[in-house]
């Protein structure tokens, strides 16, 4: 796990204590703001959907950032990628927030590979450039695929335009016996009888 992420979740949970006893030294917007914008970075989608609604409709509407910062927060519910980056790319962000909207992308970027490397045989291009959020950075798009192939061994054939994703080599987990799970499953119930 990345470093930022786990500042990032010590920072939510300093905030929601703050939240929670109504003691602190940021503005409650603010608060709500850094907050909304760490869910959406670790892609806790339910605690970001939560702590809207609770978020009275006052602030809402006296505070634009927070409706800003949830535009995308519905983007990512909906898997809309590209307007998910075009959001990321096209709001000046406070310094306030301006990280966890970086890492954010960052993440997302990343995830729409692993999901790519999982999901296809091979990928046109156009589709790759769309999934990685960078439709109007060809230039950007080249480079990642340009990294791709040289540290994880993805292909490009130029004249067709296809993208051959390395599937990414599973993991080796080890499986349990019928009569194991079995076991596990009882005593898991039998817990919760008791």
């Amino acid at each position: 796990m990345s470093s930022k992420i786990v500042l990032f979740e010590t920072t939510a949970q300093e905030l929601e204590k703050q939240e929670l006893e109504g003691v602190s030294g940021l503005p409650l917007a603010d608060l709500h703001c850094q907050l909304l914008s760490i869910y959406l970075c670790n892609f806790d989608l339910c605690n970001a959907k939560f702590l809207w609604k609770r978020i009275s409709n006052e602030e809402k509407t006296s505070v634009p950032l927070l409706g800003q910062i949830w535009e995308i927060g519905k983007k990512l519910w909906l898997k809309e990628h590209n307007a998910v980056f075009r959001l990321l790319k096209n709001t000046k962000w406070p310094p306030s927030i301006d990280a966890y909207m970086s890492c954010l992308e960052e993440n997302y970027r990343q995830k729409s590979i692993q999901l790519i490397g999982k999901a296809y045989l091979s990928i046109t291009s156009a589709t790759f450039t769309d999934l990685v959020g960078y439709v109007d950075q060809p230039d950007e798009a080249e480079k990642l695929l340009a990294k791709l192939q040289q540290e994880h061994g993805w292909t490009c054939d130029s004249s067709s335009q296809l993208i051959t994703p390395k599937r990414p080599t599973a993991q080796n987990i080890p499986l349990m016996r019928n009569e194991e799970q079995l076991q596990s499953l009882t005593q898991f119930v039998s817990f919760l009888e008791n």
